[in-house]
């Protein structure tokens, strides 16, 4: 009898083996297409292979993090304001089911802080007012998980970046909050191999602009 117990508990213990292991490996993959995608429908079918993930692994929440994502970036290019909104609600829903999954996770508040601007670039001068302030609670909660979120700091400057000096935004105002994002881009470390790592290329090349436009 102990031998039998034994025996399932190795099994059990080699198949949660295999199923992690397949689940990195979809993860990864997809991931990979993620940042290699460039058209609308490509963003969409990544974020297909997410869902058919996260329905596999319900108990994850960066399958559903990464078809957010995904969505997000379709909203960046698409020219159409209805179908913006579309494609954001899309997200939104996503990640909706990942907070649900993981409320307290960092990445997951940083990108519904990611969200907020392509909402607001459809019609700032109604939004703005609304959605500036529920961004700004978003990022907070997120380096209150997470002081060393590098996203964080990356998307703050790039929202003062692009909003008018007569408003408090511009170059010379961004600039330090670029530098503070580089420094925490340099040390951060993933949680794992699949976790959220991306901004570090994004910043590097707002930071370069910026530095131009101070030196003038």
């Amino acid at each position: 009898m102990k031998k039998l117990i034994v025996t399932l508990v190795l099994v059990s213990l080699f198949s949660n083996l295999i199923a992690n292991e397949n689940y990195q490996k979809a993860i990864n993959q997809s991931v990979k297409a993620l940042f290699q995608s460039k058209t609308i429908p490509e963003y969409v079918e990544v974020a297909n292979q997410f869902e058919r993930i996260s329905n596999i692994e319900k108990g994850e929440w960066l399958p559903l993090y990464y078809a957010s994502f995904a969505y997000i970036m379709i909203s960046f290019r698409e020219t159409e304001n209805a179908k913006k909104d579309q494609y954001l609600d899309q997200a939104q829903k996503y990640l909706d089911q990942a907070l649900a999954i993981d409320p307290n996770e960092s990445e997951l508040h940083m990108l519904q802080g990611f969200l907020y601007p392509s909402r607001i670039n459809i019609d700032p001068m109604t939004r703005g007012m609304t959605l500036v302030s529920v961004m700004n609670k978003s990022l907070d909660k997120a380096l209150e998980l997470n002081p060393d979120n590098p996203r964080v700091y990356y998307l703050r400057a790039t929202m003062t970046f692009h909003t008018p000096e007569v408003y408090g935004g511009g170059a010379a105002k961004a600039l330090p909050m670029f530098q503070v994002a580089d420094e925490k881009f340099r040390i951060f470390k993933p949680k794992t191999a699949i976790s959220p790592n991306w901004g570090k290329e994004m910043n590097d090349s707002e930071l370069k602009s910026v530095l131009e436009l101070v030196k003038k």
